[in-house]
């Protein structure tokens, strides 16, 4: 029971001092809607300068600039309602510089689209000037970038300057919560002062000394009401019950509020994303990698290019798989079970490019002047064009256009007990190209890290899909797969 100043953390979170007399009686969260009226005002005069600016270069000045006063207010209202939405102007989330930035633009779109379908639906296009607002979106675009990296920049100044009174709080917890959770320790850098802290008289094996705990928040309660407090923040494992209740229960008498953090391990889980689970709510361990909405564009994109192509490509089929029949007894088509998306099982086209067909639980890689492959087979290969029959499965649903490749069983089942995370590579469809193909991982694996090397390349490309990269990915294939050397 007594202020703590037994390791160097607390004792720095101790230091932390009352700002000076000259401080302004506000805290960082009134800063908020004077944010929110700063944006409203910039948006509006941005689009009738947007407007106007049209008008004087494309319409000779036609109409003065009240005529674009209403979209403007328009605009900036939709703004507003969706950034109150999505906490933009939060006081904790002022400082976050790359998230408002990201979260702005993402909003400002979204007003556009929304403005767009309503005018759509209730045929009102004659009260907007196309022109005029096609400038006001990219206008936009780029100033709330800006506006946001001012405010964040302005109010970290504004804090570090002492400007603002800050939110004074006191800390109660166990030393090793209170030295390891990173949250308290940048307190100060979101506007609070760390008044006291109090460390709970509690063993090793979690007991607390219910006499000694009582005195310990007899010490909190007394230096609350002796100085201007606004919160108490607990740092107790949560495994603890027992001392948090018994924490709540004596700070009860207070008309503060008190809160309790997570502790290290909890922190890390609520991390994640929340979202209601009925009547309760849930963390989010694992997101999908897709969202719908993503899925059903890479399948559109996906179903739209393979019917093109096949379309066009028919006759470049035929005279194929007549060469590969005259070449060599056999089918012109060669059909391999593959493990496709979420682990499922497939059967992948290919035209045959060797003398035997193995499918069975052992398949030896090609090899550098394999003796099963063909002549024709060789040139195929070499220029990938005994993959082009993939775009079937593409149709189907069972691959994309780019993607994990996938292998064939006998292969997945072994590097899936070698390789900790291969598995993981099934959370999106197998594609005909990919993002290790393109950076040279491709062809034969004869050593284990080879494989972990695709493996990974597979596991970012999950991480950090979007369709510009799949774009991206088909356009390098052309010239950088079926150049590749790997290929055989």
């Amino acid at each position: 029971m007594a202020l703590a100043h037994d390791t160097n953390i607390i004792a720095d979170l101790a230091r932390s001092k009352s700002r000076d007399q000259f401080a302004v009686p506000i805290s960082l969260g009134v800063v908020s809607p004077l944010v929110a009226v700063f944006d409203l005002t910039w948006i509006v005069l941005l689009g009738v300068v947007a407007g106007t600016v049209y008008d004087l270069l494309f319409l000779g000045g036609g109409g003065g600039p009240e005529r674009h006063l209403g979209p403007a207010i328009a605009v900036a209202t939709l703004y507003s309602t969706f950034a109150h939405a999505a906490q933009l102007y939060r006081a904790q989330n002022l400082l976050r510089i790359r998230w408002q930035i990201g979260r702005s633009a993402l909003i400002w779109l979204m007003v556009f689209v929304f403005l767009a379908a309503l005018v759509f639906l209730l045929k009102i296009g004659a009260a907007f000037s196309r022109g005029g607002m096609l400038l006001f979106l990219a206008g936009g675009l780029l100033l709330t970038a800006a506006m946001r990296l001012g405010v964040a920049r302005a109010c970290a100044l504004v804090i570090s300057s002492g400007a603002l009174k800050p939110n004074r709080v006191v800390l109660v917890g166990l030393p090793q919560e209170l030295a390891a959770n990173d949250a308290l320790s940048s307190l100060k850098e979101y506007g609070y002062a760390v008044v006291g802290v109090f460390t709970l008289p509690v063993s090793q094996d979690g007991i607390a000394s219910e006499d000694a705990l009582k005195a310990c928040m007899r010490e909190v309660i007394r230096l609350v009401r002796e100085t201007e407090v606004d919160e108490v923040i607990v740092a107790v494992p949560w495994s603890l019950s027992n001392v948090i209740f018994a924490v709540e229960s004596e700070l009860r008498v207070l008309p503060i509020p008190v809160s309790l953090v997570p502790d290290t391990i909890i922190g890390r889980v609520l991390d994640r994303p929340l979202y209601e689970l009925g009547p309760t709510t849930a963390v989010q361990l694992q997101r999908a990698p897709l969202s719908a909405a993503q899925r059903n564009l890479k399948q559109a994109m996906d179903k739209l290019l393979a019917a093109v192509s096949l379309v066009l490509l028919a006759p470049f089929f035929a005279v194929i798989a007549l060469a590969i029949r005259l070449e060599s007894h056999g089918p012109a088509m060669f059909l391999q079970a593959r493990v496709g998306f979420n682990g499922r099982p497939f059967r992948i086209y290919k035209f045959r490019t060797m003398s035997t067909m193995d499918d069975g639980p052992v398949i030896v890689q090609a090899t550098r002047n394999d003796k099963r492959i063909t002549q024709l087979g060789r040139l195929l290969r070499k220029l990938s064009i005994d993959e082009v029959p993939q775009l079937l499965n593409v149709l189907r649903g069972d691959m994309s256009l780019v993607g994990p490749r996938p292998h064939a069983l006998a292969h997945d089942n072994e590097y899936d007990r070698l390789i900790a995370t291969y598995a993981v590579r099934h959370k999106m469809k197998p594609g005909i190209t990919g993002w290790a193909q393109v950076n040279g991982f491709r062809g034969e694996t004869p050593e284990i890290g080879m494989m972990k090397q695709r493996v990974e390349s597979d596991l970012w490309y999950i991480e950090y899909w979007s369709l510009w990269l799949d774009i991206r990915i088909l356009l390098v294939t052309v010239v950088r797969v079926l150049k590749s050397r790997d290929a055989y």
